[in-house]
């Protein structure tokens, strides 16, 4: 079992009742109990809640009547996210898990009996480059970044959206899912060829599944932040143009995500990069496009041997913690 805080399963672990939580006129009317009969509060999911963009979101999602569940795998770092959300009125579960395993759907389970599920973040994700500007990503980076990046998200929206459609709520009452990619899926980077790969799948897959969800009152917006301080940005070692502050990516998230936008690039420097990488003929591009050559720096709370270990979940914290 994975450490969670509280466990999913105590108390139902610690977690608010109906009747804790005041009913949030701007939310909405929740989702009924299997009996029909209590309302169930409202969640709205953050993955890897336990750094970077993932606290912000956890920070500025947080009012009163509304839980904020948060999933990541650094237990210092959820409970720093568990306390911003309380210091501004909101409530908080909060459970560390690795989403590249199967803890993550035994958690939504637990919470989808709980509570109205009403958005989620899929936030969770990596950065790795080769060590030398000649050399590619190891075959070790290459299978830890498309695992967590791209099918742990995958994974994570289905199983979300399986549970969404599995609850009754009004008709008028629209659910979100915001997929957090970044704009190194629409410009790729020679020195993050692989991180670019996942976060351009993971933009075709949103792109793909907004239509699907329409007609279940799911909107799909697909986020695509440039430079964002964090521990992912700190191991850039190289120009990080237009770099804006997590709590402000955080804000340009939740305020397209809300208003269910199909895409949103930001900040504009890059929307209209962005543009012009799908208008300009590809030799200047590939001329523009080396301006931004970094290394990146190892993260020293991998471990080498990630890939071939089995992941030790009753430790009291995971090396790995969350950076986007």
């Amino acid at each position: 079992m994975s450490a969670a805080t509280p466990s999913p399963r105590s108390r139902r672990a610690g977690a608010s009742t109906p009747e804790d939580l005041p009913r949030d006129a701007a939310e909405g009317e929740p989702a009924r109990g299997r009996t029909g009969t209590a309302p169930l509060p409202p969640l709205i999911i953050v993955t890897g809640a336990s750094g970077g963009i993932g606290q912000a979101l956890a920070e500025r999602l947080a009012r009163p009547g509304l839980t904020v569940g948060l999933v990541g795998r650094n237990a210092q770092g959820l409970a720093t996210a568990t306390e911003a959300v309380e210091r501004r009125g909101g409530r908080a579960i909060s459970s560390r898990i690795d989403i590249t395993t199967g803890a993550f759907e035994h958690w939504a389970e637990d919470v989808a009996e709980r509570y109205t599920l009403k958005g989620l973040y899929s936030n969770a994700g990596l950065s790795a480059g080769p060590p030398d500007p000649r050399a590619l990503e190891s075959a070790e980076d290459t299978e830890r970044l498309v695992r967590t990046n791209l099918l742990a998200n995958i994974n994570c929206i289905r199983v979300i959206v399986e549970r969404m459609r599995a609850q009754t709520v009004p008709a008028r009452q629209r659910r979100h899912i915001g997929i957090v990619a970044s704009t190194a899926g629409l410009m790729p980077t020679p020195d993050l060829a692989v991180y670019s790969a996942t976060k351009a799948g993971l933009i075709a897959y949103g792109h793909a599944l907004r239509p699907r969800l329409a007609r279940d009152g799911i909107t799909v917006t697909v986020l695509c932040p440039g430079f964002v301080t964090s521990p992912m940005s700190e191991r850039h070692k190289g120009a990080k143009p237009f770099e804006i502050s997590a709590d402000r990516a955080a804000l340009k998230i939740i305020g397209a995500t809300e208003a269910g936008r199909r895409t949103s690039v930001f900040p504009l420097p890059y929307r209209l990069l962005s543009l012009g990488e799908a208008i300009a003929p590809g030799g200047i591009i590939d001329r523009i496009v080396p301006t931004f050559r970094a290394r990146i720096e190892p993260d020293p709370r991998v471990e080498p041997t990630f890939t071939s270990r089995k992941l030790d979940r009753d430790r009291p914290d995971d090396p790995q913690g969350d950076e986007s």
